[in-house]
């Protein structure tokens, strides 16, 4: 962990006008507001659309966007559809990618992503989606633009959807996807930056908790993806957070940035809600991030 009261290195990063200004002890982000407001419920808005649609706004705070793909997507349960580098209908000279088998084991899943040309492994109690999946969230600070999308990631998988009953849309305790560079000038300040980012778009808008980040660390996959990984955390939240849908303690993101087969800027990101029985432990987080593997290159 970095000394209590230094900031990250390099300055606070921004993702998608989502600037923080952090003072220590302990990382906690400056609160934008006085007094500090009541933390709503975490909520997710779910949109089936085409990609070409417009990003709606949502009504609810803290909210996950999902776009989801017209085909492709599975539910859980079922068998999962081929999916990869689709060619166009009319280009005979390109064919279909196979779906990779899961690595880790026989019963795993694997959720694919040919757009940032990797695929990985998910435990089968996990639910995959289709590579033109979306899922983000929005900007719901006071003031803020209607629709402005702080992250979001492609092809995630998502794990106990639909945990909590009472949410007014089915959301998940944890979801893993992939995502492009954000501008960062490499894989450490990219995996820095992401982690930082989505613990606090997902749990934390009004900079009322504790942040703790670690260094970037390099990582290489069992499968020659190599690049730096870091693990953020962000607790001591408001004080309604063990209302129902909430986190019980708060939230992590670990990331793992890396140059894609092509060349370009990426970072897998797994996001979690902490405190509860069923959270993945770190020996799950590290076999889905150790299978990490090229996928759907031409």
């Amino acid at each position: 962990m970095r000394p209590e009261g230094q900031p990250p290195q390099g300055g606070p990063p921004t993702a998608g006008g989502y600037p923080y200004a952090w003072q220590g002890p302990g990382y906690a982000p400056t609160a934008v507001t006085s007094p500090p407001p009541r933390r709503p419920r975490r909520t997710r808005t779910v949109l089936t659309v085409v990609l070409a649609a417009a990003v709606v706004a949502a009504a609810a705070a803290t909210t996950a966007l999902v776009l989801r793909g017209g085909d492709g997507a599975s539910d859980g349960g079922g068998e999962e559809h081929p999916v990869g580098a689709r060619p166009a209908p009319d280009d005979p000279r390109r064919s279909m990618v196979e779906k990779p088998d899961p690595v880790v084991a026989p019963d795993w899943r694997v959720q694919t992503n040919a757009d940032k040309h990797s695929a990985f492994d998910v435990p089968p109690e996990w639910k995959t989606n289709s590579e033109d999946t979306y899922v983000g969230y929005n900007d719901d600070r006071e003031g803020a633009e209607p629709g402005t999308l702080l992250v979001a990631m492609s092809g995630p998988s998502e794990y106990l959807y639909g945990w909590c009953a009472e949410a007014d849309n089915p959301s998940a305790r944890s979801m893993a996807g992939t995502k492009a560079g954000q501008g960062a000038s490499g894989t450490e300040e990219a995996a820095r930056n992401e982690a930082m980012n989505w613990v606090l778009a997902a749990y934390d808008q009004e900079q009322l908790g504790t942040f703790e980040i670690t260094e970037p660390e390099p990582f290489t996959s069992e499968h020659g993806i190599t690049g730096h990984t870091v693990t953020a955390t962000v607790t001591d939240l408001a004080e309604n957070r063990h209302e129902p849908c909430e986190a019980p303690e708060g939230g992590k993101a670990v990331t793992f940035s890396f140059i894609d087969a092509q060349g370009d800027l990426a970072t897998w990101v797994l996001l979690t809600d902490t405190g509860f029985p069923e959270e993945p432990s770190q020996e799950t987080i590290d076999a889905m991030m150790n299978s990490l593997r090229p996928y759907a290159v031409d």
